[in-house]
């Protein structure tokens, strides 16, 4: 029988019991195991849309109107992460968002292509699709590398770049020898399963992207990881975060992306870049180092200009920790740069 997520919260909690009790050979040996269906029915919302692009079913939200701007989420996020940009930026701006295969409620790839290059080709389908020719685009984290090859290889379609703790550059850093008694206190009220309690001092947690079973305690972790405000990370993310972990198919998406991710050469690809360009950087940023940032700004060197903006209490996921300061620093942004010119 198919679970569905719009049924009590505590159905939920059910189907990953077997995750909150040491684990037996006769034992589901996976959480992934809920349908996609089952997850858009708890967590689509009257602003969600599906469209398909290029065959792959895309969530997506389209708010406001004005000269059009597309955010990129980061790994293991979703479109929800730019909640607060949306809401400011959708006052004078179209604001365009999609959860990127892999994440979210989109649909799986059916071709197996989960390379940064097919997110760039699935980049120009929707826009088209959009009927938006020029757009700025904006990313935050593996969404940042995305967003700045984008704007590299087509120039005359970005108007203006903007780059939120950006991967590309530096490898980044995941929560490493997580002992159980350090583990903040578990969110009370979560609809998820808990952790387990017989997680031995000093063990690491759950890889999400290479391990069959995560638990709402290994999704906690790593949004405390990305996040400097704690007070940020609710019961409501947890459950929404693991839901989309536990997905079937995700497992073997998240392999199929880490296996075909190709680093290249990122500063010589953001020379590239000849719209204006604004860096935003969280230095409570646990995943990445605070001075990568520079190295964006000098590899910007063709961009014709290059901003820089960090938030000392932000950390990897500024987005949300400071959703309406970084909104409003982009909004201010784009006002200005339709004034400049890019270098030729």
């Amino acid at each position: 029988m198919r679970l569905s997520l719009a049924l009590p919260a505590a159905l939920l909690l059910a189907s990953l019991s077997a995750v909150a009790q040491p684990a037996s050979a006769a034992e589901v040996k996976t959480t992934r195991v809920l349908t996609r269906e089952s997850v858009i029915a708890r967590f689509a919302d009257a602003q969600s849309k599906f469209v398909d692009v290029d065959g792959v079913n895309i969530h997506y939200k389209d708010q406001g109107s004005g000269p059009a701007i597309l955010l990129m989420q980061g790994t293991l996020g979703d479109l929800a992460d730019w909640d607060g940009w949306a809401e400011q930026l959708s006052k004078r701006y179209r604001v365009l968002r999609f959860d990127m295969p892999a994440f979210g409620l989109s649909g799986q790839l059916r071709s197996g292509n989960y390379s940064a290059d097919r997110m760039l080709s699935l980049i120009d389908a929707f826009m088209d699709q959009m009927g938006v020719e020029r757009f700025a685009i904006a990313g935050t984290s593996y969404g940042g590398l995305v967003a700045f090859r984008y704007a590299a290889t087509r120039t005359d379609r970005v108007m203006a770049l903007i780059l939120a703790n950006s991967a590309g550059v530096e490898y980044g850093k995941r929560p490493s020898q997580i002992a159980t008694a350090s583990l903040p206190t578990p969110l009370a009220g979560s609809a998820t399963a808990p952790a387990p309690a017989s997680a031995p001092a000093g063990e690491t947690r759950a890889n999400i992207f290479n391990d069959p079973v995560i638990t709402a305690a290994d999704v906690e972790v790593n949004l405390r990881h990305v996040l400097a405000n704690q007070s940020l990370v609710t019961p409501l993310m947890v459950e929404r975060k693991l839901a989309f972990t536990n997905m079937q198919g995700r497992l073997e998406e998240s392999l199929a992306g880490r296996k075909l991710y190709e680093r290249g050469d990122p500063l010589r690809v953001l020379s590239r870049v000849r719209a204006p360009a604004l860096v935003l950087w969280g230095a409570a940023n646990k995943a990445l180092d605070p001075k990568t940032a520079d190295a964006f700004v000098a590899a910007l060197k063709n961009a014709c200009n290059a901003e820089r903006i960090v938030y000392g209490d932000a950390g990897h996921l500024l987005i949300v920790d400071k959703a309406a300061q970084s909104a409003a620093d982009a909004m201010a942004f784009l006002d200005r740069s339709t004034k400049c010119r890019s270098k030729t």
